[in-house]
């Protein structure tokens, strides 16, 4: 099914005639265009993306012939929202379907207002890029290469006395060399105690031996995000650091071994986390298994307790147990999977065995 169909098909089931996109990731993903400040209309005729001249011939370069391009002359703020409505009239739409999560309460009143005697319906196009194709799925594997490549260089800066903040940024400069647009999310570096955080943005604190330290990164490339965990050891682990590893590692190897076509999000986040309990740390598993990856760095499916999609082949996303023990540290290890016949498919290859890094 082509990514048009996708759309059309939401379209019929909902009994709206035409849609207006707002989302820049969903337009891009439709059409190509890589522009911001635009709408794409679509009805079973014509498909036109709206924009400004600062975008025209951006537009017509990315885009196939297949998709028109409507310059409009932005006389005020509502000029856009004109322009949209005035192509529905043209093909007598009834009901107009918008994505509505991407609205602001003043875009839509304003939408509103110039489509007035029109039905309005908010739509949620949120599964339409749920499974990959393979154009996608070798964009992703790339950004995950990329990833990949630069925490392997990244591992022979670690050193005591760099700053959590100097190694995210080693870690940046080494993706964007390697062909990263930007990274997927603010890198997180999280040593010592500051492992326990789960969201431990990179700081000024400096690392010292005998500290796991905890690695979240991704890198972005032709507009798709990759996601990888990896925590290593600085110096020689001691006893409890090695047992929460082992149990971390064998946890998310479990993971990516039971996902299966057919499963719910959540029976796989309730396997990990039922593991992980059984290994005496389930009060310290705090947060869900995993996340569809692609154009956004979260996205659906959802692997955590409230993840009802079933699962199905060509879906993308992350398989993150962790282990958090305030006043001590943590450890999470995290993939990107693509979910095929045979199981899920880790993206990453980087290893997931414990590294103790010893600078003689």
């Amino acid at each position: 099914m082509t990514r048009l169909n996708k759309v059309l098909n939401v379209m019929a089931r909902s009994g709206v005639e035409a849609v207006l996109f707002k989302d820049e990731n969903t337009i891009r993903y439709v059409t190509g265009f890589s522009g911001d400040s635009s709408l794409l209309y679509l009805d079973n005729k014509r498909a036109v993306l709206i924009t400004d001249g600062r975008y025209t011939e951006q537009a017509r370069l990315e885009m196939s012939n297949m998709f028109k391009v409507l310059e409009y002359k932005a006389v005020d703020s509502k000029s856009i929202w004109r322009a949209a409505v005035e192509l529905a009239k043209e093909s007598r739409v009834n009901t107009l379907g918008f994505d509505g999560a991407w609205y602001s309460y003043a875009e839509f009143s304003v939408l509103a207002e110039v489509a007035e005697g029109m039905k309005l319906e908010s739509l949620d196009f949120s599964d339409i890029r749920m499974v990959k194709d393979k154009q996608e799925l070798e964009l992703l594997k790339h950004a995950a290469w990329i990833a990949d490549r630069a925490f392997t260089k990244l591992l022979l800066d670690i050193k005591p006395g760099c700053t959590e903040r100097e190694l995210a940024a080693r870690l940046e400069y080494y993706m964007r060399e390697l062909g990263s647009e930007k990274v997927s999310f603010d890198t997180i570096v999280a040593s010592g105690e500051r492992g326990a955080l789960p969201h431990g943005v990179a700081t000024e604190k400096r690392i010292e031996g005998g500290e796991l330290i905890t690695f979240d990164f991704g890198a972005v490339y032709k507009g798709y995000h990759s996601d990888i965990t990896r925590t290593v050891m600085m110096g020689m682990a001691t006893g409890w650091q090695k047992e929460v590893y082992a149990v971390v590692e064998a946890a998310q190897r479990r993971g990516i071994k039971e996902a299966q076509i057919g499963m719910t999000g959540k029976e796989v986040d309730a396997i990990v986390r039922q593991f992980i309990a059984d290994s005496g740390y389930g009060d310290y598993f705090v947060h869900g298994l995993g996340h569809g990856v692609g154009m956004e760095i979260h996205e659906m499916p959802s692997i955590n307790k409230r993840g009802e999609t079933v699962l199905e082949d060509g879906m993308v996303f992350t398989i993150e147990p962790g282990i958090y023990i305030p006043g001590k540290g943590g450890v999470r290890i995290e993939d990107t999977v693509v979910l095929t016949e045979g199981g899920a498919v880790p993206l990453n290859t980087v290893r997931k065995q414990l590294i103790e890094i010893v600078n003689i």
